[in-house]
């Protein structure tokens, strides 16, 4: 990927994100006000895990079979059209809690789509170093758009009403989309394809999400890595959580603090997504890894016990610093899987990512009301702080450790080979286990 893709894919992604910020605050504030009862909010938040409980495994087979890249631009012209057309009811006076909550799964699921396709559609166009710097590159530009538009979005509501709103974020897709379109061109011009389509029916496509699910466990490395990620992922639930009642009844502050207090924590990332490839070429990924969750544990720990603004807003920044360890083992975990297999190896562990997101937020509802909240808080952070020894221990292993090393300049070719197939699903069996 050209200098020039590289930028219009951080464009895309950004821009995505900011239709995302402006989406779910109007969204949230239409909700309520059709249909008068504060607690539809978290139906609307359940609506949007729904996608990744009910239809990963389907996305993750249509990214193997197409090209992704294709996949994800028509992704953002969706949810263009999607909001588009809510926008249209709305000012019309249709719009209803149904079509509401339509709109919250509809909208996740063009998120889905787009991100399991990107993943693929890089994993098949650059090597496993430039992924590191590509996924780095992707937190950096999706905490900066989703910052903007949740920023943007009030102001904008307040100056042009709710239906005007809905529209500027519906550009915003409609923008990514165009960008995406760009580097799908761009990509679809360096690869050559296969002209034969994919075997259908349903037995072929059961065989298919079979043939995932044996070459994760033919390769126990990238359950592994994508196992941290949805330990962090279980944080991350956590805190989007339990902070906004955290705020009002444990610390006793006003919306302002909790904006202020959320907003650290993607400054966090965004600031030391422009520096972690440098430091994990310095230092090892390894080490970087095992800092990130002791990081997080202390951030945890440290704001269980806060009560204050200043000291919650640090806290929050060092959460954010601590999420590059999914950077990490996210590109150790792609490097881990065949190039062909990354929809569904992707999709598999989106499922547990979204039983586990309903789990935690479960847990918190149940919570509400008994202030459990800082105690919750030291349950995540010794939930962190477990990871430490396990990722020393693991990179002990051949199987992982390597993963954790910078790719051979003369392995990379070999990845890129894979990329002329394509457009197909393999109908070999799995590529043979790598020993761990």
């Amino acid at each position: 990927m050209t200098p020039q893709t590289v930028r219009l894919y951080g464009a895309a992604i950004a821009s995505a994100k900011i239709g995302t910020g402006f989406f779910f605050l109007i969204n949230t504030w239409l909700i309520i006000e059709i249909t008068g009862r504060p607690s539809s909010a978290a139906i609307t938040l359940v609506m949007t895990i729904l996608p990744s409980l009910l239809l990963s495994p389907l996305i993750g087979l249509a990214v193997d079979r197409s090209e992704p890249a294709q996949l994800a631009w028509r992704a953002e012209v969706f949810r263009w059209l999607v909001l588009m057309s809510y926008g249209l009811l709305y000012a019309a006076g249709y719009a209803t809690a149904p079509i509401a909550y339509l709109v919250s799964f509809l909208i996740a699921l063009g998120n889905e789509i787009q991100v399991l396709a990107w993943r693929a559609a890089l994993t098949r166009h650059a090597s496993s170093e430039q992924m590191f710097r590509l996924n780095a590159l992707t937190v950096v530009t999706g905490q900066t758009g989703q910052i903007l538009g949740a920023a943007a979005s009030g102001v904008v509501l307040a100056t042009i009403g709710a239906a005007a709103t809905v529209g500027v974020a519906s550009t915003s897709y409609l923008l990514s989309a165009l960008a995406g379109f760009i580097v799908a061109r761009r990509m679809h011009s360096t690869v050559a394809h296969r002209t034969d389509a994919p075997e259908r029916g349903i037995r072929r496509h059961l065989s298919d999400l079979r043939d995932g699910l044996r070459h994760i466990a033919q390769r126990p490395a990238i359950a592994f890595f994508y196992g941290l990620i949805l330990a962090n992922l279980t944080v991350i639930f956590g805190i989007n959580a339990m902070l906004a009642p955290f705020v009002r009844e444990e610390l006793h502050l006003d919306a302002a603090a909790f904006g202020k207090i959320d907003a650290g924590y993607a400054l966090g990332a965004i600031v030391s997504g422009f520096f972690v490839v440098r430091l994990a070429n310095r230092f090892g990924r390894r080490n970087v890894l095992t800092l990130a969750f002791l990081v997080a544990a202390l951030s945890l720990l440290v704001f269980a016990q806060c009560s204050g603004l200043i000291v919650a807003f640090i806290t929050y920044v060092g959460l954010g610093v601590s999420f590059q360890s999914s950077v990490i083992a996210l590109s150790a975990a792609q490097r881990a899987a065949d190039p062909l297999y990354q929809g569904r190896v992707s999709a598999s562990f989106n499922v547990l990512n979204g039983l586990a997101g309903l789990a935690i937020y479960g847990i918190v509802a149940l919570s509400a009301g008994h202030h459990l909240y800082r105690q919750l808080y030291l349950w995540q952070a010794a939930t962190m702080l477990i990871m430490v020894p396990i990722v020393v221990l693991a990179s002990r292993r051949e199987g992982i450790s390597r993963l954790l090393k910078p790719e051979a300049p003369a392995l990379a070719p070999e990845r890129k080979r894979t990329t002329e197939h394509r457009g197909t699903t393999p109908s070999r069996p799995a590529p043979e286990t790598i020993e761990t």
